[in-house]
């Protein structure tokens, strides 16, 4: 099978999109909003930092993407290192799996890594990192080990790493250990990424759920990459969802869903 990948540009954004949106989410308003969300994401970086993911096609047909952004342009990662590349997701189309475009589209994107880019401009590009975290929908941390990416001791947000031009160095990575930290307050706030269209969709369900369990509850969502103050002081790195202070992680669903409720109902 032939495959050509594309760099991300303006004229090809919505194909980054419809990689990896199933003809069943078409018709929902909550999915469509995130898709806006996410468009306007990687607009904005693609105009502020550089193209930030890269499309793979089959007989002009966008059937695979990888999305990725410069550690330090990341607002709720506290670094002062300016060499590293974070992941956020590789995505294949399911009838298109192991048939090797997701290991072409990594590939694709160590080589441009090894050489100088407009990604990084002060410091050469020396390590690439992404999630160890497993979460429901999201099994890619096991896909990376089996692609050289080796455990770090680091944030398990950036708990994969891949060293570009030298074996594991004794060093860390300079990301403070992960929380999230528990906090004192009430109501529900949800803190959610733009990198992902799903965002909204889950938002919704969230907000509809609570009411159901316990009306009137205030409900507040944050933007991680727009509001980046309290992830930051929350140490939160990566989506979850706080119930009365307490920090809910979306691992499996049903114990998502039975922990807000009797946290809620506590």
């Amino acid at each position: 099978m032939s495959v050509e990948i594309c760099g991300l540009s303006e004229d090809n954004v919505d194909d980054a999109l419809a990689v990896c949106t199933p003809e069943k989410m078409r018709d929902i308003p909550s999915y469509n909003e995130g898709l806006k969300v996410r468009r306007e994401w990687l607009l904005q970086l693609y105009r502020t930092v550089g193209p930030c993911c890269k499309i793979t096609y089959t007989e002009n047909v966008p059937v695979g993407m990888i999305q990725y952004t410069p550690l330090h342009h990341i607002p709720y990662f506290p670094t002062k290192r300016k060499d590293i590349l974070y992941v956020h997701c590789i995505y294949v189309k399911k009838d298109l799996r192991e048939k090797g475009i997701g290991s072409k589209l990594l590939q694709a994107v160590i080589d441009e890594m090894k050489k100088p880019n407009p990604l990084f401009k002060t410091e050469p590009c020396r390590v690439i990192v992404t999630t160890a975290r497993e979460r429901v929908g999201f099994k890619q941390p096991s896909y990376f080990v089996l692609k050289s990416f080796s455990r770090t001791a680091d944030n398990i947000d950036v708990g994969l790493a891949y060293w570009l031009f030298e074996t594991k160095p004794k060093q860390g990575l300079d990301i403070p250990v992960s929380g999230p930290i528990q906090v004192v307050e009430q109501g529900v706030r949800i803190f959610s990424s733009p990198a992902c269209q799903y965002r909204t969709f889950w938002s919704e369900k969230i907000r509809k759920f609570v009411d159901e369990v316990k009306p009137n509850t205030k409900v507040d969502e944050v933007n991680l990459w727009t509001q980046p103050e309290e992830p930051l002081r929350r140490r939160v790195t990566s989506p979850v969802t706080y119930v009365n202070g307490m920090p809910i992680p979306l691992l499996d669903p049903d114990k998502f869903w039975e922990t807000i409720r009797t946290k809620l109902l506590a």
